[in-house]
């Protein structure tokens, strides 16, 4: 039951609820910060989840009396001034919503989607182009963000390996006019074939939207044997980034750390570059972590904060229940730093671990932690300068912390 509800629980990472008691409209919550929460259900599979925003990143305590709820186990996505919630299991609307005059939350357009195509994520191209894949559909749709129109559609159908038909288009970014998809490429459900073990990544020209090529770790002397695999993670677009030189680095899964023979680590694609570094591969699984005892299964939650830091969620196995293994009663995760030049991983001072739901964000240059905890949860802060991390919450929360996003003004 732990891993047939992985997704959920990890996708579940990005939809929630929670108020701000200062908040004084009779209705619509109101601010600069977006925030999401959920409440489980204890089968994982159903629950209650919310987005509202809140005033200020202080101290206090949210609960989901003004918040609007948003359909269970689905993605929340900020791009400039505007939030879309994506449609998850038990809807086909995308909803786009921003805020009024009075910054308060309202909705402000919609889209209908195919049913269970399961977007999860979506990248800018410009200011009437955003591209959006469909992690159960297999392909990725064309969107014009102001109207809501779909204006194109890629079909990447013919990429998937491993056993179905579909490659689980995924986390995406944009360089030089290429847009970089991972392909997770699961078989029938959650996890990848134990015959695949490799990672894939679709490339395609933003100018004609054709695919170019589909670059890949299987067949590569220096990167076959490596084990990682499942490219990018389907609720974390931050897992495929850039740093300052222009390299593109790919995180991979690697089957959560539960599939025989694949491993979560790191890959390159370096700049002016258009396939996988072969004197580039990180395998994080084997790699031993300052401050812990035990080995990482997977990494998640990522966010590159420079200087070749990449800030994680780490679910360590070792921390499950042996007898009843559970993503919400076990606490399994440890926010690390991932030095991803000198391939170090070193555990940050956080007291607790969290549970699978943990999430990560940034806020005006500190790092923002969701955890739950065994006493609390909400959103708790890293400072990237002074290395200290918060020991309670900033802002508690009713039901577990997700999507953090803050407004200019």
């Amino acid at each position: 039951m732990r891993f047939k509800t992985l997704l959920y629980a990890l996708s579940v990472l990005f939809i929630f609820s929670a108020c701000d008691e200062d908040d004084n409209s009779p209705q619509l919550s109101r601010g600069d910060i977006a925030i999401s929460t959920t409440i489980p259900n204890p089968d994982g599979m159903t629950g209650s989840s919310y987005l509202q925003l809140t005033e200020s990143f202080s101290k206090k305590t949210l609960d989901n009396s003004r918040a609007e709820q948003i359909p269970y186990a689905t993605g929340v996505i900020k791009v400039d001034d505007d939030i879309f919630v994506m449609p998850g299991f038990n809807s086909n609307i995308l909803k786009k919503f921003g805020r009024n005059e009075n910054k308060e939350l309202i909705q402000t357009g919609s889209i209908s989607l195919p049913t269970l195509s399961l977007p999860y994520q979506m990248v800018k191209a410009s200011n009437d182009k955003v591209y959006l894949a469909f992690w159960g559909g297999g392909k990725i749709w064309i969107i014009n963000p102001i109207t809501m129109e779909k204006t194109g559609e890629i079909d990447v159908s013919s990429y998937a390996r491993g056993g179905d038909s579909n490659p689980d288009p995924s986390a995406m970014l944009i360089r030089d006019g290429k847009l970089y998809v991972g392909l997770y490429q699961a078989v029938g459900g959650f996890y990848p074939s134990q015959d695949y073990p490799y990672a894939d990544v679709l490339i395609i020209n933003t100018a004609t939207d054709a695919v170019e090529k589909m670059i890949t770790t299987e067949g590569n002397t220096d990167l076959e044997a490596t084990g990682l695999s499942t490219a990018t993670r389907p609720v974390d677009n931050n897992t495929i980034f850039v740093d300052e030189n222009n390299d593109i680095y790919v995180v991979c899964i690697g089957g959560f750390g539960v599939t025989p023979g694949h491993k979560t680590g790191i890959l390159k694609i370096k700049n002016g570059d258009s396939d996988f570094d072969p004197s580039y591969k990180f395998i994080v699984a084997d790699s031993s972590v300052t401050g812990e005892s035990e080995k990482i299964g997977y990494i998640a939650n990522v966010k590159y904060m420079g200087d070749g830091k990449l800030y994680a969620n780490a679910n360590f196995p070792a921390y499950y229940d042996p007898v009843n293994p559970s993503e919400y009663f076990d606490r399994t995760v440890w926010p690390v730093v991932i030095d991803i030049y000198n391939k170090t991983i070193t555990k940050l001072p956080f007291t607790k671990r969290s549970n699978a739901f943990a999430t990560l964000s940034e806020y005006k240059g500190k790092l923002i932690y969701g955890l739950i905890t065994d006493s609390d949860q909400g959103f708790f802060t890293y400072d990237t300068t002074t290395g200290m991390a918060s020991s309670s919450p900033v802002i508690t929360t009713t039901g577990f912390p997700g999507f953090f996003g803050s407004f200019d003004d």
